[in-house]
């Protein structure tokens, strides 16, 4: 079998010019669209946001003095007449009216819709598309707030920012709420001024639920395009096939004694090899030169070496088919006309042309389930979020259609006397 991958290998090399194409464009594209796009959402364009903001408030504000006068004689042994002054202090602070006038201010107003709903009628409008992401208030917030204020400890209770998913919508609402917070220290700040030497200010406040890390353009193009191209390599071991054809390669080793599947052994190994430095190479040095991945752990590097394996095993399989097929068929350009064809449909559902969050519903389900619209979900889901479920079954899936696309590409083989 191992001349059957040297066989494979060789011819790759062979053709530089292919080869060439293969690992330098998709480095090429990346850096191209990087700086393309760059330009187009560069800091000279006017902003044109559209936020929609859906806050849950369970809160009850009734009797918050007399709770917070409770809580400092009990928890925090003061006595009374220390409550009295420090109560004082905050004065008619109240959080929960000064986040609505923080979202409603003039700043903001003119491109963030806030609604007030419950939490059933909020998850509902985040699911339609109609909301970008649920602010949560949690029942003591009033309370908790003032007393981490006055104390000078961690707040107890956190406001809640849910999303269904990371978009650039839902990161700049995280944003501007974390700048209220800010805003509400710095008024916890001004009221203790002249009182106490170093305004205490509630220390975190905000839990981020559904929201990771940033998923930049810059590493959507080099997830896509490194995907894209080890499609491109399916069809290409499939254009080799066709040469070997030309030349009788394939019919001189029907008549040697070695078994014929050892031919479709070596194109399955040396594809999936291929495909993996090719993406590899992709990764790293876009990397390099972009900055892609900053600030990453070795964790995270494993994690996309597991999946570019389990993409590279999905790629071989489908040029398992092809390879099957062409040995099948009569008119060879015909052949790699249907397979570019279909490695077209399959970037195309599979994100790798457009952002696949922009196509209908019904279409993004279905580029779920191509192997490049799996890999781009799988690191989109990593890059945010660095779960080890958000790598493990969707792999297993991918591994899953390498076994399905072996065997149909086995049972497709044309046996000795078939060809």
């Amino acid at each position: 079998m191992g001349s059957f991958i040297k066989k494979d290998l060789l011819l790759f090399w062979r053709d530089r010019k292919e080869l060439i194409t293969v690992l330098a464009l998709p480095i090429l594209l990346v850096i191209v669209l990087n700086f393309a796009f760059a330009g187009l959402f560069g800091g000279d364009q006017e902003l044109n946001l559209d936020l929609t903001l859906a806050v849950v408030n369970e809160d009850d504000e009734t009797g918050t003095i007399a709770q917070l006068q409770e809580k400092l004689i009990k928890e925090a042994s003061f006595k009374e007449t220390e409550v009295a002054r420090l109560v004082e202090q905050v004065g008619d602070i109240q959080p929960i009216p000064l986040l609505f006038e923080y979202l409603s201010s003039e700043d903001l107003q003119d491109w963030l819709t806030v609604y007030e709903l419950t939490e059933a009628e909020a998850v509902a409008k985040v699911k339609e598309g109609d909301a970008d992401g649920i602010l949560v208030i949690p029942d003591g917030f009033t309370v908790n707030s003032l007393y981490a204020a006055l104390v000078g400890e961690p707040t107890a209770s956190s406001l809640i920012y849910k999303v269904e998913m990371e978009t650039s919508n839902s990161a700049t609402l995280y944003q501007i709420i974390d700048g209220f917070l800010d805003h509400m220290n710095n008024h916890f700040a001004l009221q203790q001024m002249g009182e106490v030497q170093e305004a205490n200010a509630p220390e975190g406040g905000l839990e981020k639920i559904g929201v990771g890390e940033a998923f930049t353009l810059t590493q959507y193009f080099t997830i896509s395009m490194s995907a894209l191209f080890a499609l491109f390599l399916a069809a290409t071991v499939a254009t080799k096939t066709g040469e070997e054809i030309r030349q009788k390669v394939f019919h001189r080793i029907l008549l040697t004694d070695r078994k014929p599947i050892l031919f479709l052994v070596g194109k399955i190994v040396s594809t999936a090899f291929l495909v993996w430095l090719q993406m590899m190479l992709v990764f790293v040095v876009s990397h390099i030169l972009l900055d892609v991945f900053p600030d990453r752990t070795v964790t995270f590097w494993l994690g996309v070496i597991g999946s570019v394996t389990v993409l590279s095993l999905a790629i071989a399989g489908i040029a398992t088919i092809f390879t099957s097929l062409l040995l099948r068929m009569t008119n060879l350009d015909a052949a790699n006309g249907i397979f570019m064809l279909v490695i077209i449909v399959f970037g195309v559902v599979g994100g790798n042309f457009v952002p696949i969050y922009i196509m209908p519903n019904w279409l993004q389900q279905i580029g779920e389930w191509v192997p490049n619209g799996l890999f781009l979900m799988i690191l989109t889901e990593w890059i945010q979020f660095e779960k080890v479920s958000s790598i493990f079954s969707p792999s297993l899936l991918l591994v899953g259609f390498f076994l399905t696309c072996t065997v149909l590409g086995v049972a497709l083989y044309p046996k000795r006397g078939t060809v």
